[in-house]
């Protein structure tokens, strides 16, 4: 039997005071450059994903150049508006990645799809091991999205077995100077990103369209 789809969805913060931690680095302009170069980093990885069936992005405005679906951010909070997103799909597998993961490759996803395809949940933390950076949640069984401090142990503690993928890919988010360096020191550098859909197949765009 064929495993089901999955759905993801990669939320986007838009706005000037996006990143505000890397202020003293990075001017706004810069910053909001940045947030651009990794999501559209992240939505090409995930487009090249087999697994997936469809790409929502989650912000205030539909971002210029995207083809893909796009859900608007009503300001309600991340969680609530996670809730509402996966209410919505009728128990198909869900997934939530975040867009500032610059070194994402897809054997990256695939591996945490793999992973919740088994265990029924996986996620993928920080580098400090707190956060939660990407969450696979396999069926429609009920569970909090709870993004924001400590979400790691409060997602645990919903599913005590759930499985940490641990790639470098998924663990290399960047919200700090320190992020910034240390992504940098892994390769991280100042080549220019993909378009919004440039190294998506073209089934994948009619797919999302």
């Amino acid at each position: 039997m064929a495993l089901a789809k999955w759905q993801a969805l990669v939320p986007i913060k838009q706005g000037t005071d996006g990143k505000s931690r890397l202020a003293g680095v990075l001017d706004c302009r810069a910053r909001a450059a940045l947030i651009r170069r990794m999501a559209q980093h992240v939505l090409a990885v995930l487009g090249q994903c087999e697994a997936i069936e469809r790409i929502t992005i989650l912000s205030p405005h539909r971002p210029d150049g995207w083809l893909g679906d796009w859900r608007r951010d009503g300001g309600r909070g991340l969680n609530p508006e996670l809730a509402a997103w996966r209410q919505g799909l009728g128990g198909a597998p869900a997934l939530v990645f975040h867009a500032d993961l610059p070194l994402a490759k897809p054997e990256d996803v695939g591996a945490l799809l793999a992973m919740a395809d088994k265990r029924r949940v996986a996620m993928a933390t920080d580098r400090a091991g707190l956060g939660t950076n990407a969450l696979a949640i396999a069926d429609g069984a009920p569970f909090e999205f709870c993004f924001g401090p400590m979400s790691r142990m409060l997602h645990t503690a919903q599913f005590p077995d759930m499985p940490v993928v641990r790639r470098a890919g998924l663990t290399i988010d960047i919200d700090t100077p320190d992020d910034l360096r240390f992504a940098e020191t892994c390769g991280f550098g100042p080549e220019p990103a993909a378009s919004w859909n440039g190294s998506m197949p073209t089934p994948r765009l009619r797919n999302m369209a």
